[in-house]
Formats: structure tokens, C-alpha cells, sequence
């Protein structure tokens, strides 16, 4: 998760630990705040699958 606070001061956002490693595609949802994290931020899922398998597995 990404606070949007991160985004608005153009921080450098990486994920080493992806690298080489075999990802179809990533998608980013906002979400205003929930419990746990309660301020304004992105969920990031980075994505294993194809947008076909996506839709099988996603809910």
C-alpha cells in the first residue's frame, strides 16, 4: 500500500524484489482508508497471472 502523500511528494517507489521475476501486469486502486491504514493511499497488486486468469481468481 501506497499513501497518496507518498505519490503527491514524488517519492521513488520500487519493488526490487520483483525483479527478473515472471509479471504479466500491475494494477493500482485507490482506497480512501480503511482500519489498519487510515489515511488516503493505493493498494499495488502486482500481478502473476494474465488479465484472463485475473478475472478467474480476482473478487
Amino acid at each position: 500500500m501506497v499513501p497518496t502523500t507518498d505519490i503527491d511528494d514524488r517519492k521513488l517507489l520500487e519493488a526490487p524484489g520483483f525483479a527478473g521475476a515472471a509479471l504479466d501486469h500491475v494494477s493500482l486502486y485507490f482506497n480512501p482508508g480503511h482500519p489498519g491504514v487510515d489515511v488516503p493511499h493505493y493498494h499495488v497488486v502486482i500481478w502473476h497471472v494474465s488479465r484472463k486468469e485475473e478475472a478467474r481468481v480476482a473478487k
